[in-house]
Order: structure tokens, then sequence, then C-alpha cells
């Protein structure tokens, strides 16, 4: 029986040598075109395309399903104050499961929540675009369950006004009593399970404040680290890039009495790396002290974008210090002292009210720049000097 060859057009996907092999006897008028195009999509499927090609679309396939944890998912620590009069308030809870949630159903996106392993009794929700949040009240949440689909409409059509009005980033104070805290950090999980996805999950810490405690803020890229870019890198090498004398010094101020916060322009995708970083840090035995960990909810070219091209990092560090700040009552500024490697961290710690003779900046060769009195050069010197600067307070 006679062979011959015929070419087949896929556009951008045909191979060079998109040929299939059909019998030269094969009658195309008599054959119907249901026929034809089985036979044509058998052959396809057998003899055309090269076993590179389908391996090529599943691993594209398999990233578009399950896109990488550490690139996809993330969650900024929260800060939760004692308020004088009694009740809490807290920062906003920023969390992000990626950008791959449109075709989740109704009910899959719905977001459970436990602290210290223990299920909260209330939950969040989950956007088309992976972000979390609230409903503000449960009234408007039945509303929007019982006319879901009214709501679906509007929302299309006025989509500012109802995000305004439904979501929120901050619990009540009643489910913020209901957890039941302790002072200190707390363990925070967010889950969510789908059947094309299976458990998604993400970790973070609440961590419980009084209202009189004093807060040191240290950035992290640096500052902790001895560059903005090589201390993102060199620990996934196993280099230790830290400055030299900053584990012991953060550990006396801590033994004071002061509690520690780590900011970043790090974007939110970047939490789990930087937080698992910042906890095994160890320099001669000493380990870095615990503390909130609050990095940028955006993500990571919006961020880029702010520190790289517009060179603005202050923006965010501003309004997220001022954020806490508010958490705490008027007449009493929380923030004590301030650790940078930049002069836009020097302007971000004398907005939120932090006195520039308690301001540090550090070079990338981890000499000390202060305006006060005291003569330090490095971390090592200032960590003699602990005591003096940073005297002890009662918890």
């Amino acid at each position: 029986m006679g062979l011959k060859r015929l070419r087949l057009n896929y556009g951008i996907f045909t191979p060079k040598s998109a040929y299939v092999v059909i019998p030269e006897r094969f009658d195309f008028s008599s054959s119907s075109g249901t026929d034809l195009n089985s036979f044509m999509f058998r052959a396809t499927l057998r003899q055309l395309l090269p076993l590179r090609y389908w391996i090529q679309a599943a691993s594209s396939f398999q990233r578009f399903r399950f896109p990488p944890r550490a690139i996809s998912s993330g969650a900024v620590d929260i800060l939760v104050v004692e308020q004088p009069q009694g009740g809490l308030k807290c920062s906003p809870w920023h969390v992000r499961f990626g950008r791959f949630q449109g075709f989740l159903r109704r009910e899959e996106r719905i977001v459970g929540i436990a602290v210290n392993d223990v299920d909260s009794g209330f939950h969040m929700y989950l956007n088309r675009k992976g972000q979390v949040h609230f409903f503000k009240n449960s009234e408007e949440e039945e509303e929007r369950k019982v006319v879901g689909g009214f709501v679906r409409s509007f929302y299309r059509r006025k989509r500012w006004f109802v995000r305004r009005r439904l979501a929120s980033l901050t619990p009540t104070s009643q489910q913020l009593e209901s957890l039941n805290l302790k002072q200190g950090r707390n363990k925070i999980t967010f889950t969510f399970a789908t059947r094309v996805l299976g458990k998604r999950q993400v970790d973070a810490g609440i961590y419980l404040l009084h209202w009189r405690s004093k807060l040191v803020v240290s950035d992290v890229d640096g500052t902790i680290t001895k560059s903005d870019v090589l201390g993102q890198f060199m620990p996934w090498i196993g280099r230790d890039w830290s400055q030299a004398g900053v584990t012991p010094l953060f550990s006396a101020i801590k033994d004071n009495g002061y509690k520690l916060i780590f900011l970043s322009s790090r974007a939110i995708t970047q939490s789990s790396s930087t937080r698992k970083f910042l906890t095994d840090l160890e320099q001669n035995g000493v380990k870095l002290p615990d503390g909130p960990i609050v990095i940028s909810p955006d993500g990571i070219f919006p961020s880029l974008y702010r520190e790289v091209v517009r060179r603005l990092p202050q923006e965010f560090k501003i309004a997220c210090l001022q954020e806490i700040r508010y958490l705490f009552p008027r007449d009493c500024n929380p923030f004590y002292a301030g650790f940078g490697n930049r002069d836009t961290d020097v302007i971000t710690y004398l907005e939120v009210g932090i006195p520039k003779d308690r301001i540090f900046t550090i070079n990338p060769k981890g000499e000390l720049i202060a305006s006060t009195a005291v003569n330090v050069k490095c971390y090592l010197s200032l960590h003699k000097l602990v005591n003096e600067m940073f005297p002890g307070i009662c918890e």
C-alpha cells in the first residue's frame, strides 16, 4: 500500500516537520468530516509531535496550576496591642495565596484560621487576586450569601464601592479576644483547600504587646546584613553575610525589656524566606531575638519598582510605622530607637517621632554612625554601652 505525507498547520505550535503519513488510497471525498478529523487527530498524537513538546506543555501546565509556594504565598506578622481601657487593637492582616484563584468555587474561597494550632472559630475570604480579607460584619456577610447573584452583578458594576463597604483587613475586637493570645509570639496559620490545588497553608506570627511596651525598629537589608543585594543572595549559598555583633547587641537590648520589630521593604512573597533567615541567624552561639517581621504587602515587582526605580522606600515604611503607632494611646509614643543603613531610614524614623540621638546608621564596612555624645564605632562597641543607651525597663 502506498503512503503519502500531508502537511499540517497548527499555527505557531507547529513543528518544522509537521507532516503526517496517511494511506495513499484514503478517499477524502467519500469519508465524512468526523472520520477524517478523528483520523487526523489520532495521527497527530502518534506520529506528529515529538516527546519533548508534550513534556514542555505538561511542565508549563503544572507551573500554571501549582505555582511555587515561595513565589505565590506569604503573610505579614501581626501586632496586637492591649488598650488601657480594655480591648485589643491589631495591625492589618496581610495574607496572599497567589494570583491563580479565578477558577475556584465559592465554597473553596473560605480561608480557615488557627492560632497555636487551635481553630479560631471565624474565617476570611479569598478574592480573585489571591488576597485574603474579612467582611466587616455578619449582617452584610449573610446578605451576600442570600442574594449572592445580585451582589456579584453589583460588584462588577460598582467594584470600588462594594470593596470599600464589605472588605476589611482587620477582625473585630470580639474576634481578637476569642483567640486567647498569650504575651509575645503566637503562631497563626491560614489554610484553604480545593480539589485542584489541594491544601494550601501560610504561617505567620501574631504578637500580643502591652500598651506601655517600648519598640526598637531595625531594618533588615544592609542593617542586619552587610549589603542590600548580597544580603539576600549569600545565605542561599551558605555564606554568612551579616554585620558583626548584631545578634549579641539585639539580644542585650531585648534583655533590657525592649521589643524588637524588623522592618523591610521586601515583598510579601518573601516573608517565609526572610523569617527563616532571621530565625536561623546566629553569631558566637547567640541567636537573633524573636520579633515581628513587617514587610511590604505588595508583590515583588511593585516593591522593586518602589525600592530600585523610584528610590522611595520610606513611603511604605512611614505608612507602616504610623499604622503601628495608631495601635497605642495618643499620648504614648512606643518607638524608642531605630537602626538603618540609609538616609531614607533616618527620614522614616524622624517622621514617626524617634529622637535623632537614638537613630543609628551602619555602612557596609560595619561602621556605626550616631548623633550622640557617646562614641560608638560599630555594633560591638555599642554592645558594651547597651545599659547606658538602652537602660532597663519593666515589661
